[in-house]
């Protein structure tokens, strides 16, 4: 008898991968979703409930499990995050934590800031059944990847977006690209905000500079460095940030110290310099298996332990 899952999400609507997600999944799962608990249909039978926010919808699984036995699958968002520092340990959202059959991290940083919230005993227990899935990015970047294309070593282009997990890079970046400028080199900053652009749009602004550099400590979605993979550019990502510990430092590019200027023009210069190799390295990493949505979905049947042959 085929799974039957039951998908709780308030925001499904805004998220243009979560089709994507149930379509690769249908033929293994049967899916309904619903924004509240209210919506089930009623007389419906289902092994498991997917709640797709803590904050949100994860109270909804809790009741259910409670009323009715549904064990239940807890994903984390970046906008759990953010809610992260109003907890306290008392609160009722530790208990949608730690009745979860499994816990599903968003990005390698979020276990640690959750780690400070929680005793060790409870820690221990809910990452001992976690683990971490990545926000997939559309097919359209997998449709126009981009392994090469001509660079200047002689004008750096860097490019940063604006308001990206709450805080900004471009200030940081400026001072930067001052710090180069001293040394007779040329370097130029444009900043941008990704969430008012289209994906076409998005992927000129990739395809016309050198690298993508983030510098404040980003705890939201990775799509953004995986776009900017998928077209080439090296990244600079914020040690411990949500990008860090992904790929090997200098692989995809590399992780500097939060804030820091200086730190920051000398991972500028050092890709620079190494450039041809680094962007070897990005290419040798396409087709981007960690946000790919064919291989999301095989991570999320595992989470179902749907044991069908895929």
């Amino acid at each position: 008898m085929m799974t039957s899952v039951l998908h709780l999400y308030k925001d499904y609507r805004k998220d243009a991968g979560f089709p994507l997600l149930l379509k690769r999944m249908d033929a293994y799962v049967h899916n309904v979703v619903a924004e509240t608990a209210a919506e089930i249909p009623s007389g419906e039978e289902f092994h498991l409930t997917h709640a797709h926010s803590w904050y949100q919808d994860g109270p909804d699984a809790l009741r259910l499990k409670q009323k009715r036995g549904i064990p239940y699958v807890l994903t984390l968002t970046s906008e759990d995050l953010r809610h992260l520092e109003a907890f306290s340990l008392k609160s009722k959202r530790y208990d949608v934590l730690e009745n979860a059959e499994k816990v599903v991290f968003p990005n390698q940083h979020f276990p640690y800031a959750l780690a400070d919230k929680l005793s060790d005993k409870m820690a221990d227990a809910i990452f001992s059944r976690s683990l971490v899935i990545y926000e997939g990015i559309s097919p359209f970047w997998f449709q126009n990847l981009r392994r090469s294309k001509p660079v200047s070593l002689i004008h750096i282009r860097l490019l940063t977006a604006l308001n990206v997990g709450g805080e900004s890079s471009s200030e940081i970046v400026e001072k930067a690209a001052k710090l180069i400028r001293k040394q007779n080199l040329s370097v130029d900053v444009t900043a941008f905000d990704p969430n008012v652009l289209g994906e076409e749009e998005r992927m000129e602004l990739y395809r016309c500079h050198d690298m993508l550099v983030q510098p404040a400590p980003v705890n939201g979605s990775t799509t953004l460095y995986a776009e900017a993979l998928s077209q080439g550019l090296p990244v600079l990502y914020a040690r411990q940030g949500c990008f860090d510990g992904i790929f090997p430092n200098g692989e995809a590019g590399f992780s500097v110290t939060p804030h820091n200027a200086h730190d920051l023009s000398e991972k500028i210069l050092l890709i620079s310099e190494r450039y041809a190799t680094v962007e070897q390295h990005i290419a040798d990493l396409h087709p981007l298996h960690s946000f790919n949505w064919d291989e999301i979905y095989r991570q999320y049947l595992r989470v179902y332990d749907v044991r069908q042959s895929f």
